[in-house]
């Protein structure tokens, strides 16, 4: 019932854009991206999976060719409503069930995209499962709009603070004018997006290097990196995390070359180099990581 409920949602939003690939006991159902922005190098894969036999199964491994890494992630929050991302290892499918990947649950991270993703495309994937083995299926890219989307995922200031679904640039707060001075255009754009009168929001260091940057930023006692890159419309946030936007691995994963995950990172240590240790441990803090985008999403 829980399958065929979610399958009749899909085409009820609409028909067009809901497919369904079903093997063994398992049927995958509208596998799909939002459309990330075009110059993004991570999206957010959603998805139902219905297990159809007397057996649980369990969704081990993803793999794509249309990104560096694919990996299971779940969203967690804390008692005061933090959101943070952190990766699983397998996600159970009970026997008889249906398991919605969807935003502010369990979701497929895909970072380090090797093309662009417009509306409409289908993109060819494997799903790994313990027992049912290897699934081939095709992500449908779906407006960035949600129109198609299966729930809406309240995010608020780095994670807490405003929470309704027009918080992307902070409440009553338009996005800002860029002026082509990348650090108080990176600096005007969080805060728009997240500084509240009640929590307000300190952006320090910024270290921008070409069209992508790296900006630390602390809020009521919480604090991460910011992510961001510049495309032909200006600066946006790309995503949010701690420590590891340290790590080469990760900046690569972003589509940054190895020359130039270096040469940023060699900025953002100087820059941080003479922050006190507390700092340089709240901005590492960010547990996870979080999509934001173009769209504040």
């Amino acid at each position: 019932m829980k399958r065929l409920a979610l399958a009749l949602a899909a085409l009820m939003t609409n028909p067009a854009f809901a497919h369904e690939v079903t093997v063994g006991d398992l049927q995958i159902i509208h596998a799909n991206i939002p459309a990330p922005t075009g110059s993004a190098q991570v999206a957010a894969g959603y998805m139902g999976i219905s297990n159809e036999g007397d057996q649980p199964d369990n969704l081990i491994g993803v793999e794509v060719g249309f990104a560096a890494t694919a990996m299971l992630h779940t969203t967690e929050f804390s008692a005061d409503g933090v959101a943070s991302m952190k990766h699983v290892e397998a996600l159970k499918i009970p026997a008889g069930d249906t398991v919605v990947l969807e935003p502010g649950g369990y979701h497929i991270m895909l970072m380090g995209l090797t093309q662009p993703l417009n509306v409409g495309d289908m993109l060819p994937a494997t799903l790994i499962f313990e027992q049912g083995g290897r699934v081939e299926i095709e992500f449908m890219v779906d407006p960035a709009d949600g129109s198609v989307d299966h729930s809406k995922m309240d995010h608020s200031a780095m994670g807490h603070g405003a929470t309704d679904a027009h918080a992307a640039h902070g409440p009553g707060h338009a996005a800002p004018v860029q002026t082509g001075d990348a650090v108080a255009d990176i600096e005007a754009l969080l805060k728009a997006q997240f500084d509240t009168p009640e929590t307000p929001l300190t952006v320090a260091p910024i270290s921008v290097h070409g069209p992508v940057a790296i900006a630390g930023w602390a809020q009521d006692g919480r604090g991460g990196r910011a992510f961001l890159r510049q495309d032909d419309k200006g600066w946006f946030i790309e995503l949010c995390s701690g420590a590891s936007l340290m790590l080469p691995a990760t900046l690569q994963s972003l589509g940054l070359s190895a020359a130039e995950a270096e040469a940023l990172l060699t900025q953002v240590k100087a820059a941080e180099a003479v922050l006190a240790p507390d700092t340089i441990a709240l901005l590492d803090s960010f547990d996870g990581t979080l999509i934001v985008g173009r769209d504040g999403h």
